[in-house]
Order: C-alpha cells, then structure tokens, then sequence
C-alpha cells in the first residue's frame, strides 16, 4: 500500500487573519468581498461562526481568474 504524497495531504484552511497576511489584504477587504458573493464558496466559508479560507483553493481561484 501506497502512502499517501504529503504535499496533498496538508492543512490549507485559515482563519481570515492568517489569510490576510498571507494573501497581503486587509481582513476586513476579505471578509466584506465574502459576504458580498465575490469569493467563491470553495475559497470562503463561515465555520462555527468565524471566517475560514481554504488557501489551496485561493491559488487556484486567483490564477484562474488572471
């Protein structure tokens, strides 16, 4: 049996903060673009009551759409 690659298997959800400072934009441009539907749900997800971004999906997202 094969393990599985560990590059796949990592942790890409944040909290918006981590984001932010990841992505280089402010938390409250992320968290007003997510409310208004500018993000897809894939990228921005509320859980538990506090903004999460998948940043796997963010790269995709933002390459696609340049």
């Amino acid at each position: 049996m094969r393990t599985q690659n560990p590059k796949l298997a990592k942790i890409s959800i944040v909290t918006l903060k981590q984001a932010a400072d990841l992505i280089g934009l402010s938390t409250k441009t992320l968290r007003e673009k997510a409310n208004e539907g500018i993000y897809p749900s894939t990228v921005t997800s509320k859980i538990n009551g506090t903004w999460m971004v998948d940043t796997e999906e963010w790269n995709r997202w933002h390459r696609a759409k340049m």
